[in-house]
């Protein structure tokens, strides 16, 4: 019996297409310690046992638009601008690879702005290369190394560096003879052992920039949609649940330029990265929620009460509108028992009424009207209260009157327990014009005499400090006669210094001839400087 045999597929098998140079796999796409274009082209040199320049010299050359030699290469080729599409392209024409571009931020070029983002030198984590060289693991450059506003490594939370501890110098992103870990000048290893060195701790700020931008290279591969509408969508979504809709309060919060901040959230500009960075910190906004647009409920809540905590102990007002402002005076006028109208604007989160008035201003007159009726304003408005007697009143404002310099008359009031001096105005009008007029008197002598006053500091033996001069006229600094006679006060202190100067030439040619070694010489040295200085 004759056996079957299978028989045999004659259809020719496909040969998948061979890369001219090694395909070699990128570290760490997807995380947030992602390698660089430029260490992956170190390392692709490396694995072909050549020199990055001839690499580069050889095959990369003819994959650019124009002619680079190593050392002309920057930092620019892992950022966001032509150069960096470029080479990614020649890179991946060369090694058949669809994923270089995520070793770059071109994912996130349209909200990221050029100036100022990417370092000019390199920079490396020491603990880094030893832990990996330590693990057996290959030792490479990571991209956000290359970030000019990282200057921590994430994972470590110590400073990056930027020059060889054995050479001390700067080295370039990306060199002739460039290897991952080693110096390419001097050609030793630049990894250093944790503790083996004094570390210099991180500020939060520091931290907070490393962690979010290794969240933002995390999220590379899987990112969809990345605009300026991502940005104006969480600005506003931000701007909306701090203060209200008031821009200019947020803005004053970011710590930026309002009319900047007002660009980003209308999405006429993209941020420079150091103030747009300074302002998500403040504001507590995710970076990836920025790029992303993407805002998440609890997240955005907690960052929310965070920065409105803020802007309650800061006093920012917010913006609501008049209808908003209507209802909850409406309220207030039936509550009981019946609040102040400041009582009601501080509810609101203003720090005075004056937006209340302007939203509706005979509801705030029936709330003024209801908490005078309850007696909870003043304490002479309470029942029981005893009210002070007009004798009183007028002993206190005939002293004030004849002082020399009468007292304030809101301060009389607060003694007498006022809080403002409309009580002692309605009662004794004449008295307290008197003694606004006296205190309108003595202020215009001063000012008068101050020229006066100067001219014979100028001529006294020693000469008075501007201090001593102003106290003599009854101001409470120099700050207000410097204010107003400034060249006369430049001549005061000018010979001061000058008085000053010769005193101690003085006392240096009287201590040169008097013996240091007797209590008796350092007597009249002692007294010599007293009377010297006054």
């Amino acid at each position: 019996m004759q056996e079957a045999l299978d028989s045999w597929n004659m259809l020719p098998v496909p040969i998948p297409a061979r890369s001219r140079l090694h395909s070699i796999e990128p570290i760490g796409v997807g995380t947030p310690f992602v390698e660089s274009l430029t260490g992956y082209m170190i390392r692709l040199a490396a694995s072909h046992a050549v020199r990055v320049s001839d690499l580069i010299e050889h095959e990369l050359r003819t994959g650019v638009p124009y002619y680079h030699v190593p050392a002309g290469i920057s930092n620019a080729i892992n950022g966001v601008r032509e150069g960096a599409q470029n080479w990614v392209s020649a890179v991946e024409r060369f090694t058949l690879r669809d994923n270089l571009r995520f070793l770059t931020l071109l994912p996130f070029e349209s909200v990221l702005d050029t100036a100022s983002l990417m370092r000019p030198e390199r920079a490396w984590c020491p603990h880094c290369y030893e832990s990996s060289a330590a693990q057996g693991q290959e030792v490479y450059e990571q991209l956000i190394w290359c970030l000019q506003c990282v200057e921590i490594c994430p994972l470590h939370r110590v400073s990056l560096e930027t020059s060889c501890p054995a050479c001390h110098r700067e080295l370039r992103p990306i060199c002739a003879v460039s290897r991952s870990g080693f110096c390419s000048r001097c050609r030793q290893w630049l990894g250093t052992a944790r503790g083996s060195t004094p570390e210099v701790l991180a500020t939060e700020y520091q931290v907070w920039v490393a962690q979010e931008f290794g969240r933002l290279l995390a999220i590379a591969p899987d990112v969809k949609s990345v605009g300026k509408e991502n940005i104006r969508k969480v600005l506003v979504y931000y701007v909306d649940s701090f203060s209200d809709g008031n821009r200019i309060a947020t803005a004053e919060m970011a710590g930026c330029r309002r009319s900047s901040f007002l660009n980003w959230c209308t999405g006429a500009t993209i941020g420079r990265i150091g103030p747009m960075l300074r302002a998500c910190y403040n504001l507590k906004i995710p970076l990836t929620s920025l790029v992303t647009g993407a805002i998440s409920g609890l997240e955005a809540t907690v960052a929310v009460k965070t920065v409105i905590e803020a802007r309650h102990q800061r006093g920012i007002a917010p913006n609501r509108p008049a209808d908003q402002i209507r209802a909850a005076l409406l309220l207030a006028l039936k509550e009981q028992p019946a609040p102040s109208i400041r009582e009601v604007a501080q509810r609101l989160g203003y720090s005075t009424p004056t937006r209340l008035y302007i939203a509706d201003s005979d509801l705030c007159k029936g709330i003024v009207r209801n908490f005078n009726k309850s007696g909870r304003n003043h304490w002479w408005r309470r029942r029981g209260a005893k009210l002070l007697d007009d004798s009183i009143i007028l002993k206190t404002l005939e002293e004030s009157l004849s002082l020399a310099m009468p007292i304030p008359l809101h301060r009389s009031a607060l003694s007498l327990g006022y809080q403002t001096e409309d009580p002692l105005r309605a009662r004794f009008p004449d008295l307290c014009r008197a003694i606004k007029a006296k205190r309108a008197e003595v202020w215009a002598v001063r000012r008068n005499t101050l020229p006066v006053e100067l001219e014979a500091a100028l001529n006294e033996e020693p000469p008075p400090t501007l201090e001593q001069v102003a106290h003599r006229l009854g101001y409470s600094s120099d700050s207000s006669i410097c204010d107003r006679e400034p060249h006369l006060c430049a001549k005061l202190a000018a010979r001061r210094r000058e008085f000053a100067e010769q005193s101690r030439k003085k006392l240096s040619r009287g201590s040169s001839g008097v013996s240091s070694g007797t209590r008796e010489s350092e007597g009249p040295h002692r007294r010599n400087r007293s009377k010297l200085w006054g």
